[in-house]
């Protein structure tokens, strides 16, 4: 019987649906005819828009520039997370879930938030002087059309800018022997003609410097979480072997006693505060 309501049920619903999917293509087809009539109005005395490749039909952009801003849109996020202490942060509170023996608890869009969180609390100041920096130029008329030769030079120079700033955060935390290691061998792969040019403090050297900095520190922190939690595995794991309890696993005895230590020490507020103060200003 439930498989016949089912049926009629289905067969009412189509009934039903039919009249209004019709309204709604009556509907559409007339806003896309007063589209069309508005659309080629314009389009006969309007000027061709800004940035249109000449030849392309109206209101095309140029496909070169529509092609570098979408690769700088996609970079953007890479940018974030290399050039920010993102990376730095997932990796410290990544560990110490592992380090815990919860594969889940907390789970990855958690982990992503609070770094994300906290990324933008150690970056506020840096923020602020790169707007300072460049709020002169930001404040100008931006180009209307996004996808234009106008739009990109506009872009690029606001990133000239507000370079600095960022700069000077990559410099202060990062290992200088780092930024000297990255130098020479960017001196050693470029061509002749560009390294005269080339300097210790351009993003070529910073960024990968940084990067690698960043990874270095947070393993670093990762070994001094790791030790505690490595004691508790062992001290259990010593205690059951000599009980004669050796069909009873370790973890199920020493998660709890992790657990405990975590939250008698506050240590997931230690460790972030931790990596907050890590970061020089």
């Amino acid at each position: 019987m439930k498989r016949y309501y089912t049926f009629f049920l289905l067969l009412l619903l189509c009934f039903i649906a039919k009249p209004v999917f019709a309204q709604d293509d009556a509907i559409a087809d007339a806003i896309a005819r007063i589209a069309e009539n508005t659309t080629g109005q314009e389009q006969a005395a309007a000027p061709a828009p800004e940035g249109e490749q000449e030849g392309s039909a109206p209101g095309e952009p140029n496909v070169i520039t529509m092609m570098a801003v979408i690769a700088l849109a996609a970079l953007l996020p890479f940018a974030v997370i290399l050039l920010t202490s993102f990376l730095k942060i997932v990796i410290v509170l990544s560990l110490l879930r592992n380090a815990l023996g919860v594969q889940q608890a907390p789970p990855n869009q958690a982990l992503t938030g609070i770094a994300l969180l906290m990324s933008i609390y150690v970056m506020f100041p840096t923020c602020v002087a790169m707007y300072d920096a460049g709020k002169d130029y930001i404040s100008k008329d931006a180009p209307r059309n996004l996808f234009s030769s106008n739009s990109a030079v506009y872009i690029y120079n606001i990133v000239d800018k507000t370079k600095e700033p960022l700069k000077e955060f990559l410099s202060r935390n990062m290992s200088v022997s780092h930024q000297r290691n990255f130098y020479q061998l960017a001196y050693q792969s470029m061509p002749n003609e560009f390294k005269s040019d080339l300097k210790m403090d351009d993003f070529i050297v910073l960024a990968p410097a940084y990067i690698t900095s960043q990874l270095k520190g947070a393993f670093e922190i990762g070994v001094l979480i790791y030790l505690p939690f490595f004691v508790i595995d062992l001290v259990t794991s010593n205690i059951l072997l000599a009980m004669g309890m050796m069909m009873l696993s370790p973890l199920t005895i020493a998660l709890p006693l992790k657990l405990l230590l975590v939250v008698m020490t506050d240590g997931w507020t230690l460790v972030i505060q931790g990596l907050v103060q890590t970061y020089k200003q």
